[in-house]
């Protein structure tokens, strides 16, 4: 898994890094691009389609009983996006 999430865009850090900031929230893609605004532009298509590759590689997984998508941050798919964040700053850097 981590291996697909090795070289993210800028706007897939942003949106992993909000994601492992509070792994026990559950998220919309609504409440989700609305986290990112606050610290940068990520357009509310990148935060779709970044959830909906998450969620097939089951890093995010779909919480029931909601009327609207809602995902939440799976152990094993915090521990990936931890590292893919860890590979990205290594590979620019930062």
């Amino acid at each position: 898994m981590a291996a697909v999430l090795q070289l993210p865009t800028a706007a897939r850090r942003r949106i992993y890094q909000t994601l492992v900031s509070q792994p026990g929230r559950h998220w919309t893609v609504r409440t989700l691009t609305e986290a990112l605004a606050a610290h940068a532009t990520v357009k509310e298509t990148a935060v779709r389609d970044t959830v909906n590759f998450l969620l097939s590689l089951n890093v995010v997984a779909l919480v029931p009983y909601q009327r609207a998508m809602t995902v939440s941050l799976t152990g094993p798919g915090e521990r990936a996006l931890i590292v893919a964040l860890r590979r990205a700053r290594s590979q620019t850097g930062a």
